[in-house]
């Protein structure tokens, strides 16, 4: 294979830079080696949910200048405010071309209910997780039903609803709580405490006895304006599923992001996917690139694990791999490497520094700082310090950011990756 553009890891920010980078007429490869974050993720996007010491951010694009400033090496500051707005706006446009509606708060944050009733701050959430009617309709203190599907096991509805109540912008909300019960004609099953969310979900892809359910969730809401369910509504057919159990049940149906799978990541995960093939781009899923050889300065080919034989070869390549959890960097004993070129990766020498005791820690743990270094084109370095002209890095790869205790791993994800696009695009 000999493409324009070599893609290494299938998440959102590989998905991201090959999106771009096919638009513009380049033929692009994206290796996969499994299932990616989506699926462990919220389904929204943050920008910059907090300050040090877990102060809340809400107008990001306000402190964003001072957050790079006070961050000289975060990958916010390698490309800037101005390409980080036109990144999300990208994105936003290209998931919306497959029917998922991505909505913000203009330029501030919004918040998500968690599945612990907590609340989340976030730049872009999907049409059933924030949109303006649901904003409006919370600023009046409505009544709240909190409904799970009985004998699902990953939602409990008490659990939100009692720590909804501790927050000052519920404590004059009445909140109920209950459980629907699917049909066993949808179920096929005796016992639905075999049922997961993805199992839900494509039950009600089917959309099938929607009446029914729809008077289930009125009963329980009484006289409630608003009703929070587990994120289940559909992987493919969501929006549909959602409007109609609105227009039935004259209720604001809002979705809360539950344990993984993640429906709201997978549908956004299945949106850019699908993008991605509209243009012609090649997603090579369940291989692994084993390794990576470099030529005067460049990456040469790379070879996969299913087909060490064969040279891939491109003119560029960008590393999207993610960090510990999906393999782009291992941890051994006393050294952390990154296994496909052997890049220099930044982190401290001494292995107790690399968390913290406390797990709830307010600083977070310093290992999710370490990553891989790169030069502000985002071109990283070799083992022995020399840059890799046509190789580029983006999102949980990258060093000096750390994406819970700042809130901005959305955010670094789809940025890096349109800029590599960028630098890709304007090199080509």
């Amino acid at each position: 294979m000999n493409v324009d553009c070599i893609i290494i890891g299938g998440g959102i920010s590989g998905l991201t830079c090959g999106i771009r980078c096919a638009e513009n007429g380049l033929s692009c490869a994206i290796i996969s080696a499994g299932m990616n974050a989506l699926h462990f993720s919220s389904g929204s996007i943050d920008l910059l949910g907090f300050h040090p010491g877990k102060n809340i951010v809400f107008s990001p694009f306000d402190e964003l200048n001072d957050f790079i400033h006070s961050h000289p090496r975060h990958p916010y500051s390698k490309y800037g405010r101005n390409v980080i707005e036109m990144a999300l706006s990208y994105f936003g446009d290209q998931v919306n071309l497959k029917g998922l509606e991505l909505f913000s708060n203009k330029q501030n944050n919004h918040f998500h209910v968690t599945s612990l009733g907590t609340l989340k701050p976030s730049f872009l959430s999907q049409k059933s997780v924030f949109n303006q009617h649901i904003m409006e309709a919370f600023q009046n203190n409505p009544g709240i039903a909190i409904i799970n599907m009985e004998g699902f096991r990953d939602f409990y509805p008490e659990v939100v609803a009692s720590n909804l109540k501790k927050n000052s912008l519920f404590n004059r909300c009445k909140i109920v709580t209950g459980s629907i019960q699917l049909p066993d004609s949808m179920t096929g099953l005796k016992n639905n405490c075999n049922l997961r969310s993805i199992d839900i979900s494509r039950i009600f892809d089917m959309g099938s006895h929607i009446d029914e359910i729809a008077d289930q969730i009125k009963k329980i809401a009484g006289n409630s304006k608003i009703a929070g369910i587990p994120a289940f509504l559909g992987i493919y057919n969501s929006g549909n599923i959602l409007s109609r159990l609105c227009d039935l049940t004259g209720l604001f149906i809002y979705e809360i992001p539950t344990l993984p799978p993640s429906i709201l990541g997978m549908r956004l995960d299945n949106a850019l996917k699908s993008r991605f093939a509209d243009l012609g781009g090649v997603y090579i899923a369940g291989d692994r690139v084993k390794k990576g050889y470099i030529k005067n300065n460049r990456v040469d080919y790379i070879i996969t694990q299913n087909n060490p034989d064969t040279h891939l070869t491109g003119t560029f390549y960008v590393l999207a791999t993610g960090s510990f959890f999906s393999g782009g960097m291992i941890s051994e004993s006393e050294s952390i490497k990154e296994p496909v070129f052997d890049l220099i990766v930044e982190y401290t020498k001494n292995r107790k520094t690399w968390y913290s005791h406390d797990f709830f820690h307010p600083a977070g743990h310093p290992f999710f700082n370490f990553g891989v270094n790169t030069n502000d084109q985002l071109n990283p370095f070799d083992n022995s310090g020399k840059t890799i002209k046509n190789l580029y890095c983006s999102g949980a790869i990258l060093s000096h950011y750390d994406p819970v205790t700042e809130g901005t791993g959305g955010g670094v994800a789809v940025s890096s990756g349109y800029y590599a696009a960028d630098r890709i695009l304007n090199h080509s």
